[in-house]
Protein backbone atom coordinates (compact mmCIF):
# COMPACT_ATOMS: atom_id res chain seq x y z
CA UNK A 1 0.00 0.00 0.00
CA UNK A 2 2.90 2.49 0.55
CA UNK A 3 4.45 1.72 -2.51
CA UNK A 4 0.98 2.97 -4.19
CA UNK A 5 1.07 5.59 -2.50
CA UNK A 6 4.38 6.64 -3.45
CA UNK A 7 3.76 5.73 -7.43
CA UNK A 8 0.80 7.81 -6.80
CA UNK A 9 3.10 10.77 -5.26
CA UNK A 10 5.30 10.67 -8.00
CA UNK A 11 3.02 10.49 -10.73
CA UNK A 12 1.45 13.37 -9.33
CA UNK A 13 4.60 15.48 -9.30
CA UNK A 14 5.64 14.25 -12.49
CA UNK A 15 2.14 15.10 -14.64
CA UNK A 16 3.01 18.92 -14.84
CA UNK A 17 5.87 18.42 -16.79
CA UNK A 18 4.88 15.54 -18.65
CA UNK A 19 2.01 17.68 -19.77
CA UNK A 20 4.22 20.69 -20.77
CA UNK A 21 6.39 18.73 -22.34
CA UNK A 22 3.18 17.45 -24.80
CA UNK A 23 2.20 21.12 -25.59
CA UNK A 24 5.59 21.61 -26.50
CA UNK A 25 5.30 19.28 -28.86
CA UNK A 26 1.83 20.54 -30.24
CA UNK A 27 1.79 23.67 -32.51
CA UNK A 28 -0.95 26.33 -31.49
CA UNK A 29 -3.08 27.25 -34.20
CA UNK A 30 -6.29 30.05 -34.42
CA UNK A 31 -9.53 29.60 -35.34
CA UNK A 32 -8.52 29.97 -39.00
CA UNK A 33 -5.17 29.74 -40.87
CA UNK A 34 -3.90 29.48 -44.24
CA UNK A 35 -3.40 26.40 -45.88
CA UNK A 36 -2.23 25.29 -48.98
CA UNK A 37 -2.38 21.94 -50.88
CA UNK A 38 0.85 22.34 -52.88
CA UNK A 39 0.59 18.89 -55.56
CA UNK A 40 -2.73 21.58 -56.88
CA UNK A 41 -1.61 24.91 -55.97
CA UNK A 42 -3.94 26.03 -53.96
CA UNK A 43 -4.05 28.16 -51.04
CA UNK A 44 -6.95 29.37 -48.99
CA UNK A 45 -8.13 30.63 -45.15
CA UNK A 46 -9.48 27.46 -43.77
CA UNK A 47 -11.70 27.28 -40.67
CA UNK A 48 -10.70 24.95 -38.08
CA UNK A 49 -13.55 23.23 -36.40
CA UNK A 50 -12.53 20.95 -33.34
CA UNK A 51 -16.14 19.75 -33.66
CA UNK A 52 -15.50 18.10 -37.39
CA UNK A 53 -14.50 14.47 -37.49
CA UNK A 54 -12.97 15.11 -41.10
CA UNK A 55 -11.36 17.96 -43.39
CA UNK A 56 -13.60 19.00 -46.02
CA UNK A 57 -12.73 21.12 -49.49
CA UNK A 58 -15.33 23.04 -51.46
CA UNK A 59 -16.28 21.21 -54.58
CA UNK A 60 -19.35 21.53 -57.13
CA UNK A 61 -19.56 20.00 -60.29
CA UNK A 62 -18.74 16.76 -59.22
CA UNK A 63 -18.65 14.13 -61.64
CA UNK A 64 -17.12 10.27 -61.68
CA UNK A 65 -14.61 9.51 -64.30
CA UNK A 66 -12.93 5.73 -64.81
CA UNK A 67 -9.01 6.53 -65.64
CA UNK A 68 -6.89 3.30 -66.29
CA UNK A 69 -9.93 1.19 -64.54
CA UNK A 70 -9.55 3.34 -61.25
CA UNK A 71 -12.18 5.51 -60.20
CA UNK A 72 -11.60 9.51 -60.26
CA UNK A 73 -13.75 12.80 -59.72
CA UNK A 74 -14.39 15.97 -61.95
CA UNK A 75 -14.79 18.82 -59.36
CA UNK A 76 -14.15 22.63 -59.25
CA UNK A 77 -13.46 24.53 -56.42
CA UNK A 78 -11.93 27.97 -55.81
CA UNK A 79 -8.82 29.13 -54.76
CA UNK A 80 -7.83 32.63 -52.30
CA UNK A 81 -9.07 34.67 -55.12
CA UNK A 82 -12.42 33.32 -56.02
CA UNK A 83 -10.61 31.49 -59.68
CA UNK A 84 -12.49 28.61 -60.22
CA UNK A 85 -10.19 25.49 -60.38
CA UNK A 86 -10.89 22.12 -62.14
CA UNK A 87 -9.23 19.02 -60.73
CA UNK A 88 -9.35 15.83 -61.19
CA UNK A 89 -8.64 13.56 -58.10
CA UNK A 90 -8.36 9.98 -57.78
CA UNK A 91 -11.19 8.84 -55.36
CA UNK A 92 -9.72 7.22 -51.76
CA UNK A 93 -13.15 6.38 -50.53
CA UNK A 94 -16.69 7.45 -50.09
CA UNK A 95 -17.70 8.37 -46.40
CA UNK A 96 -21.35 9.13 -44.77
CA UNK A 97 -21.50 12.53 -42.78
CA UNK A 98 -23.57 14.31 -40.74
CA UNK A 99 -23.97 18.26 -41.16
CA UNK A 100 -25.28 20.53 -38.25
CA UNK A 101 -28.79 19.57 -39.23
CA UNK A 102 -28.18 16.20 -38.98
CA UNK A 103 -28.65 15.52 -42.55
CA UNK A 104 -26.37 12.30 -43.74
CA UNK A 105 -24.85 12.75 -47.13
CA UNK A 106 -22.53 10.27 -49.12
CA UNK A 107 -18.78 12.14 -49.92
CA UNK A 108 -16.17 11.51 -52.04
CA UNK A 109 -12.94 11.48 -50.03
CA UNK A 110 -9.40 12.05 -51.77
CA UNK A 111 -5.81 11.93 -50.35
CA UNK A 112 -3.67 15.23 -50.74
CA UNK A 113 -0.94 16.75 -49.12
CA UNK A 114 -1.88 19.71 -46.85
CA UNK A 115 0.46 22.39 -45.97
CA UNK A 116 -0.05 24.23 -42.86
CA UNK A 117 2.75 26.42 -40.91
CA UNK A 118 5.63 24.32 -41.35
CA UNK A 119 3.65 20.88 -40.95
CA UNK A 120 3.31 19.04 -44.10
CA UNK A 121 1.12 16.13 -44.30
CA UNK A 122 -0.87 13.34 -46.26
CA UNK A 123 -4.70 13.75 -45.37
CA UNK A 124 -8.16 12.58 -46.38
CA UNK A 125 -9.98 15.58 -47.35
CA UNK A 126 -14.31 15.05 -48.22
CA UNK A 127 -15.57 16.87 -51.23
CA UNK A 128 -18.57 19.18 -50.13
CA UNK A 129 -20.59 22.05 -51.35
CA UNK A 130 -19.92 24.92 -49.31
CA UNK A 131 -20.86 27.69 -51.47
CA UNK A 132 -22.50 29.11 -48.90
CA UNK A 133 -19.86 28.72 -46.46
CA UNK A 134 -17.72 31.43 -45.60
CA UNK A 135 -14.53 28.96 -45.71
CA UNK A 136 -13.94 26.95 -48.65
CA UNK A 137 -12.03 24.71 -46.48
CA UNK A 138 -12.30 23.13 -43.02
CA UNK A 139 -9.95 21.19 -40.86
CA UNK A 140 -10.87 18.38 -38.95
CA UNK A 141 -9.95 16.49 -36.14
CA UNK A 142 -8.56 13.94 -38.90
CA UNK A 143 -5.91 16.64 -38.74
CA UNK A 144 -5.69 18.22 -36.03
CA UNK A 145 -5.31 15.64 -33.46
CA UNK A 146 -2.08 14.89 -31.65
CA UNK A 147 -0.70 17.69 -33.68
CA UNK A 148 -2.10 20.91 -32.76
CA UNK A 149 -3.93 23.28 -30.23
CA UNK A 150 -6.38 25.64 -31.04
CA UNK A 151 -7.06 29.07 -29.43
CA UNK A 152 -10.45 29.76 -30.61
CA UNK A 153 -9.46 33.28 -29.41
CA UNK A 154 -6.74 34.21 -32.42
CA UNK A 155 -6.44 33.80 -35.95
CA UNK A 156 -3.81 33.60 -38.39
CA UNK A 157 -1.12 32.53 -35.64
CA UNK A 158 1.13 30.79 -38.04
CA UNK A 159 0.86 34.11 -40.10
CA UNK A 160 -0.58 35.32 -43.33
Amino acid sequence: MKLLVLILGLLTLWSPFVNAQLLKEKVLIGRVEWIALPDIKIKLKARIDTGAKTTSLHAVNIEEVEQRGELFVKFQTVDADGKVVELVRKVGTTQKVSNTAGVVSRRYVIKEKLKIGGIEKEVLINLNDRTKMEYKFLIGRNVLLGRFIVDVARSHVLGD
